[in-house]
Parts: C-alpha cells; structure tokens; sequence
C-alpha cells in the first residue's frame, strides 16, 4: 500500500466545507468520507512553492486505498 498526497488548501476546503474528498489516480478512485478526513491524514514536513503563483503549500498524506467494487458473482456462507 503507498501513500497519495493532497495540496493542503484542497484539504482545508473540503473541511470547511464539510465536504468528502475524491482522488483519482490512473484509472484508480480512492473516496475518503467527511468524518474521517482529520483522522486519515498525516502533514508533510516540507513545504513548497507554487510554479503559478509562487504561494507556499504543504502536502498531506492519506493511505492508498482504492475503491473495489464487491463482486456480485460471489455469494456469502449462510
């Protein structure tokens, strides 16, 4: 499992907003629900500038965890 990073104003909106946070990558989808967007995430220690507009940013790190769809084709143990 790796780690996938959000720009940290992107991260703050969603919770201003209370809003859950979607992440594609590749032809992966990964949802991280409202409720538990303060608890999944780690800050990174580096910050960075901004090749558009020259602000600083920091990253924040959520585990990987792509969206499966269940397989219907399998059926439960009774």
């Amino acid at each position: 499992m790796g780690k996938v990073s959000v720009r940290e104003h992107i991260y703050k909106k969603a919770l201003r907003k209370k809003e859950s946070l979607g992440i594609t990558y590749g032809n992966e989808y990964m949802f991280i629900p409202y409720e538990k967007l303060k608890t999944a995430k780690t800050y990174t220690d580096q910050s960075f500038k901004s090749k558009f507009d020259g602000k600083e940013y920091r990253l924040v790190d959520f585990d990987w965890k792509p969206y499966k769809e269940e397989n219907t084709n399998q059926r439960s143990l009774l």
